[in-house]
């Protein structure tokens, strides 16, 4: 439960005088749910007189009955929570002064819960610039809140209604207006280079209070960069590319001699004085002679196989024997 500081009022009567009895100045419910009541109370008592004040109550079913809650609401003020509030009920309200000498009781207040609903001051204003077209034909700005109580609203009980004011901060009270408003935002065309004071407000569709003001909110509508200056700025960013490539390219070719210097090439394996043309070649004579200068070097000697004559023995041919056959 959220519950505002009511307005102040004067505590004197019509008169100019002291408050000679109790006067119920103000009451007001958020959500249809609850509701709360404050009263002046009584100002016209001598040193050190003590006094209690006492809120009493009647609806169409039920007569004299005393406020339920004298804390909830601050001083001088009777709070009535969801099981003691009716919609399309009226309360009938008085209150009385109780003193040594006497009691003063102020005029009845009767009341319809629907018809007392203030609601919450809206929070969080805030813009955001939605278009970027030339100066002469002005900006669009999305004007955005939020309320504070999303309980409230949500199960259908009441519905918000918005109004939003903005003027020039050099034109004090030239405000235009943008109302009725059923959405937490809007869209202000055209806006002229400028500073503007923008503040919202909102009350129930069925109820004639409204809320307080939000908190202004200062919002600046910059000019735009001329074809000159979008130009230097594209040169600068194109300068600042064109640095940003050089750094690279010279971190590139440091890096490699960084490398080559802590990694020096492996040399390529190689014979003194040997061509490696020659090799590929295969000219053997001139390999040898380069060759011939190592001392343990012998070039290759080539020699012929020995064949031995074998002779063959025919099949059936026996040691010892000269001759097989029959005698």
């Amino acid at each position: 439960m959220l519950l505002v500081t009511p307005p102040v009022s004067d505590s004197t009567e019509t008169t100019g005088g002291p408050t000679v009895t109790p006067h119920i100045y103000f009451c007001r419910s958020p959500n249809m749910e609850d509701f709360t009541c404050w009263w002046h109370p009584l100002s016209n008592l001598t040193d050190g007189e003590q006094v209690t004040h006492i809120l009493t109550y009647s609806t169409e079913q039920e007569a004299n009955l005393e406020c339920p809650d004298y804390v909830t609401g601050g001083p001088n003020s009777c709070h009535f929570d969801s099981s003691h509030t009716s919609i399309w009920t009226v309360y009938c309200l008085t209150v009385t002064a109780v003193t040594t000498h006497r009691n003063y009781t102020s005029q009845q207040h009767c009341l319809d819960v629907a018809e007392i609903v203030q609601t919450e001051i809206p929070v969080n204003v805030t813009y955001n610039l939605t278009n970027a077209g030339s100066d002469e034909m002005g900006q669009n700005a999305l004007i955005s809140w939020t309320y504070p109580v999303p309980g409230h609203v949500q199960y259908g009980w009441i519905t918000l209604v918005y109004e939003l004011q903005y003027r020039h901060v050099t034109e004090s009270d030239n405000w235009k207006v943008k109302h009725p408003l059923r959405e937490a935002q809007v869209e202000l065309l055209g806006l002229p280079v400028d500073d503007y004071m923008i503040r919202v407000r909102c009350r129930a569709q069925h109820s004639k209070l409204w809320s307080d003001w939000s908190s202004t909110l200062v919002m600046s509508i910059p000019p735009k960069p001329s074809a000159g200056k979008l130009l230097v700025l594209i040169l600068e960013t194109g300068v600042g590319v064109l640095a940003l490539l050089v750094m690279a390219f010279s971190l590139v070719l440091q890096t490699k001699r960084i490398k080559e210097f802590f990694l020096p090439a492996i040399p390529k394996s190689r014979i003194i004085g040997i061509d490696p043309v020659l090799l590929k070649k295969g000219n053997l004579d001139e390999i040898n002679r380069h060759f011939s200068n190592f001392h343990s070097y012998r070039p290759p000697s080539s020699s012929e196989e020995v064949w031995d004559r074998v002779k063959t023995i025919p099949r059936g041919y026996s040691a010892g024997h000269g001759q097989s056959g029959h005698q």
